[in-house]
């Protein structure tokens, strides 16, 4: 603590500069927060590159060799790291998390149940964004329109996915503001992006189909998280 030696300080992991006990709850408090955070930003992040990875693989299998842009997915990319970064890394200290149990050092950061969220989120978004572009039905709800529509519809409908997987994590109004952002920023690219972007600019039932499929991403998540984890290996707990 503050009135420590030098030679304790610099042994220390962490160095509290008054000598106040209270400030070892509240260093507890704020460390707990951000190892939340940061696996909250893991399934996050890896939903969005699992399920661009296999949407950018199966689309060739199923006949179209584009289906997400290099500029579309540099867009994601931005929006998704940076905006993501910000809005769980603004997330507020909880006081129930003083109640949990201290997390073992050797802890996998990634536990079975996130890994279900991510594969069960991604699996939704991958087949819902393959579905527009080859399943009939689903194809049918945007009209008789051409590739590029299809694949702006693909485009709008991943981001809504993948900004509704974040709010599900959301426990403050600064990472919904930033999910909101996010929204926005994406009706700016299909409506104005043009040939620049690749894209259509699309109509308002076009809007609602994208964002009923894309809401539809935080049910599945939760079933990942109460149900599919009951199944999953146990390689990823952590040692006894």
């Amino acid at each position: 603590m503050g009135s420590g030696t030098e030679v304790a300080k610099e042994a220390g992991d962490i160095t509290i500069l008054d000598d106040n006990f209270k400030s070892i709850a509240k260093a507890i408090l704020y460390g707990r927060t951000m190892f939340k955070s940061i696996r909250k930003f893991l399934v996050f992040q890896l939903t969005v590159n699992v399920s661009a990875v296999m949407i950018c693989f199966l689309g060739p299998l199923f006949g179209q060799n584009v289906i997400l842009t290099v500029i579309q997915l540099l867009l994601i990319n931005l929006a998704m790291d940076t905006l993501a970064a910000i809005a769980f890394g603004s997330e507020p200290p909880r006081q129930q998390y003083m109640d949990e149990k201290p997390i073992p050092r050797d802890e996998n950061i990634i536990t079975s149940e996130m890994l279900s969220e991510i594969l069960t989120g991604a699996a939704y978004i991958t087949v819902m964004c393959l579905a527009v572009l080859f399943v009939p039905k689903v194809r049918g709800l945007f009209g008789n329109v051409d590739v590029i529509y299809l694949r702006t519809a693909v485009f709008a409908l991943f981001m809504m996915a993948i900004t509704f997987n974040g709010l599900a994590m959301a426990t403050s109004k600064n990472c919904v503001f930033v999910m909101m952002f996010i929204f926005i920023m994406q009706w700016v690219f299909v409506e104005f992006g043009g040939e620049v972007l690749s894209v259509e600019a699309l109509s308002l039932d076009s809007w609602l189909n994208c964002f009923v499929l894309a809401v539809l991403v935080v049910p599945f998540r939760w079933a990942g998280k109460f149900l599919v984890a009951k199944y999953l290996p146990e390689f990823i707990k952590p040692k006894q």
